[in-house]
């Protein structure tokens, strides 16, 4: 954490100095989630292969799951294989997710240390965010083709909100003692908010940034089902239109996994990164 050299170490320290936790390896969820995945897996194959209860065009088994699985990993469907969907979806939400934090997160900060911008800014924000990403999917078409740019614009709109209003969250949260302690010493404003507060607020700016990745993920899957022409969106609605439904719930299974990964690295990072913060429950 970056800090000025010339404040003094009282306002440094109470910056830096937070109660440090490592990281606690929970055997027990571990297994019940285990437990939980293993049960549902059985489930599906008693409901499907073994006693049939439904049909394949409702819940198909995990064989036919699987096998589908496989094919799509080395065969074309709707134009790419299933790796070549995976990545077209992640340049598109990788792309629209980035951008977010590079305007979201100063904005927020902004929006917290600045009254005069708050008091311009924040009643069109409030009123903006308040509008679905699926809205903005037509005008995004108007405004860019029914291609990657419009699609990354989505889920821009979509990660944004909760990026800003973490980060001026963060900012907001940060003890006025510190900052007057700061200006004591000399420092203005853009100093204290880069070395005072910047620090403190950023815990709570990356947690803005996990629900980003997660609400533009959304976003991007279903701005694919309308617009896209390659991605795991199209894919479901290809398989859909293919009356697949092992390809729909291929798609399925690999938005939730492409999904979990990255916020099981985030989280990673963010305790590194962040072990003096109190931690909430669900990070």
């Amino acid at each position: 954490m970056t800090v000025v050299n010339d404040l003094p170490a009282t306002v440094t320290n109470a910056v830096v100095d937070r109660p440090r936790r490592a990281a606690r390896f929970d055997i027990g969820a571990i297994v019940w989630t285990t437990g939980t995945l293993v049960g549902l897996m059985i489930l599906w194959i008693v409901a499907t292969d073994v006693l049939q209860l439904v049909p394949e065009r409702v819940l198909p088994s995990p064989s036919a799951v699987a096998g589908k699985f496989v094919q799509v990993l080395v065969e074309p469907f709707a134009g790419a294989t299933l790796g070549g969907h995976v990545l077209a979806s992640l340049g598109r939400w990788l792309s629209g997710v980035l951008i977010a934090i590079v305007v979201g997160v100063p904005l927020g900060f902004i929006l917290a240390w600045i009254p005069v911008v708050r008091a311009i800014v924040a009643p069109v924000f409030e009123l903006l965010r308040y509008i679905p990403p699926f809205a903005w999917i037509p005008i995004a078409v108007l405004w860019m083709g029914a291609n990657t740019s419009a699609q990354a614009l989505v889920v821009f709109i979509a990660a944004f909100p909760a990026i800003v209003i973490n980060s001026r969250l963060g900012v907001t949260q940060v003890d006025p003692l510190l900052v007057k302690a700061a200006r004591t010493t000399g420092a203005g404003s853009a100093r204290i908010l880069a070395s005072v507060v910047g620090p403190v607020a950023a815990a709570s700016a990356f947690t803005g940034v996990r629900i980003g990745f997660g609400n533009g993920w959304m976003a991007l899957v279903g701005a694919e089902l309308i617009v896209g022409k390659q991605g795991l969106g199209n894919l479901i609605l290809q398989g859909q239109a293919n009356l697949s439904t092992p390809i729909i719930i291929v798609g399925m299974i690999c938005i939730a996994v492409v999904a979990t990964v990255f916020d099981i690295i985030l989280q990673r990072i963010q305790r590194l990164l962040f072990s003096w913060a109190p931690k909430n429950k669900g990070n």
